[in-house]
């Protein structure tokens, strides 16, 4: 039987993926693992600071090599794709799926974003150094389909509770996942 990577692909070999590895849909890795909601944030670095420190400590990584990693991302051109939303994604050795993280800010920060407004709302993810880079781009595109669903950002943006805006995260990518049928 052939292995499938964590995209729902076949597995590359890589020595660190457990032979009995579950496959995954490439939807799947989009689901938040963290939810943060209304976080006081200073500014766009403090934000990417914010973010290192939660999903190293969940995932018992390093925060600096993870700060770095999303920060020397957002130099090269910057994550924020317009309507208070971003993307800060980075590519890191030492992990073996994407890890995820959500985080609504108390208020919009300053982001550098392509349409020049603030951002509220940021989906960080980190993949694995050895991913594929297709599947990187693949999951990047279905994180944009995702969040111009304009039901879905009104849920995620006045959810009272992390569970709330888990749900309406799982309600979006079922929707998604049936107009791909």
């Amino acid at each position: 039987m052939m292995r499938m990577g964590p995209y729902g692909r076949p597995a590359r070999p890589n020595p660190t993926t457990p032979p009995d590895a579950a496959p995954r849909h490439i939807a799947d890795c989009l689901r938040p693992e963290s939810i943060h909601i209304d976080v006081p944030l200073r500014d766009q670095v403090h934000a990417f600071e914010f973010m290192a420190h939660a999903i190293a400590t969940r995932h018992g990584l390093e925060p600096g090599p993870v700060l770095r990693a999303l920060w020397r991302r957002e130099q090269a051109g910057s994550t924020g794709l317009g309507a208070g939303f971003a993307i800060p994604h980075a590519r890191i050795a030492g992990i073996d799926r994407p890890l995820t993280l959500l985080l609504r800010a108390r208020r919009p920060i300053e982001f550098k974003a392509i349409d020049r407004e603030p951002v509220w709302l940021m989906l960080a993810i980190l993949v694995p150094g050895h991913g594929d880079r297709a599947d990187h781009l693949a999951l990047l595109a279905l994180v944009a389909e995702l969040f111009s669903d304009p039901q879905l950002r009104a849920r995620i943006d006045t959810g009272a509770t992390p569970a709330a805006v888990d749900q309406a995260f799982r309600d979006g990518l079922a929707r998604l996942q049936g107009t791909k049928r």
